[in-house]
C-alpha cells in the first residue's frame, strides 16, 4: 500500500497497487504533461527516471523530484497545482 501526503501532512491518496492496478504508461504520460514546459535540461533527468519507473509505487520516490523540478522553473504554487493533478489521478485510479 502506498499513501501520498500533501506538503502539510494530510493524506491525499492511498492505494494498494495489488488491489487497484494502475496503468504505469498513463502515469508516465501524465508526468510528461506536467513537465512539458520545464526547460529541457531539467526535464531530461526526470524523463530518464520516468522511463525507469516499473510500478506505481515507484512514483512515490519520483513525486518529490517532480515537485522540485517543476517548482525550480515555475515556482512552488505551480508545482503544488500540478502535483495535485497527479494525486487526483492516483486517487481516482484507486476508487
Amino acid at each position: 500500500m502506498v499513501t501520498f501526503q500533501s506538503p502539510r501532512g494530510g493524506v491525499v491518496s492511498s492505494f494498494d497497487s495489488t488491489q487497484f492496478p494502475i496503468d504505469i504508461d498513463k502515469l508516465r504520460e501524465l508526468c510528461l504533461v506536467l513537465l512539458a514546459d520545464v526547460p529541457t535540461f531539467e526535464r531530461s533527468r526526470m524523463l530518464k527516471r520516468l522511463r525507469q519507473m516499473r510500478r506505481a509505487d515507484d512514483l512515490w520516490q519520483l513525486r518529490g523530484a517532480l515537485f522540485d523540478t517543476i517548482s525550480h522553473s515555475h515556482g512552488e504554487a505551480t508545482a503544488r497545482e500540478r502535483i495535485a493533478v497527479l494525486d487526483e489521478q492516483l486517487a481516482s485510479s484507486s476508487d
